[in-house]
């Protein structure tokens, strides 16, 4: 599902090299989490996928597809197959959960006729089918953590990219998030790949998951 091969990324306003030759590959509906300490380039792979910079070198695929080639005018129709979570969730905060969901279903093409039942029963399998009215502001992290991930997964992404999600959350909501992954993961409801940059404890102990440690 993704190939970095001897990907290289420097800043060219600080000099600062992120990472030199970086390769590594991820299969289709595989588990994965990238590791390491601040300033490894965690971030920066989930950037290159979305295509929000450029390698300096290397080649990066994504389906087989080389995605230095993709257009510019084609990229928001690219980042698509992706659905992304951020550390700082957000979330519009004068939007109910509902809301927040179903915007990025219409923004990123899904079918509005279906988005009640379709929303409706992703809510349910994330435990958040009562928040529907609920204002970001009335949740607790881990529960905005919860809508941030029926977000991502609204339009079923092949590859769900997540950065740092858990950061923010107490160790039992990083528990509760997750079984909600490893859930994901199983295939059940929603099969997708599963790319999570992290330094959480809880996630690197999960068996299911691979590691892939990064380092300068």
């Amino acid at each position: 599902m993704v190939e970095f091969k001897n990907v290289s990324k420097t800043f060219a306003d600080t000099g600062e090299v992120v990472f030199r030759d970086l390769s590594f590959q991820v299969k289709d509906g595989e588990f994965v989490l990238l590791t390491g300490e601040s300033g490894v380039g965690k971030t920066t792979v989930l950037r290159l996928l979305l295509k929000e910079l450029e390698p300096d070198s290397g080649r990066i695929w994504v389906a087989e597809r080389d995605i230095s080639g993709i257009p510019y005018a084609e990229v928001p129709y690219y980042r698509r197959n992706f659905g992304v979570m951020f550390q700082d969730h957000r979330l519009l905060p004068n939007e109910n959960c509902y809301q927040n969901i179903e915007l990025a279903r219409i923004v990123t093409g899904g079918k509005t006729k279906d988005s009640p039942r379709k929303i409706g029963s992703l809510m349910k399998l994330l435990g958040i089918e009562n928040y529907y009215k609920r204002l970001p502001n009335e949740l607790s992290g881990g529960e905005q953590a919860k809508v941030c991930l029926a977000r991502a997964l609204v339009n079923n992404p092949q590859v769900l990219i997540a950065d740092e999600p858990t950061a923010n959350l107490d160790p039992r909501s990083s528990e509760e998030f997750l079984k909600l992954l490893l859930l994901i993961h199983s295939g059940v409801h929603i099969k997708t790949t599963i790319i999570v940059a992290t330094h959480d404890a809880i996630l690197k102990g999960c068996d299911q998951a691979r590691e892939i440690p990064l380092e300068h």
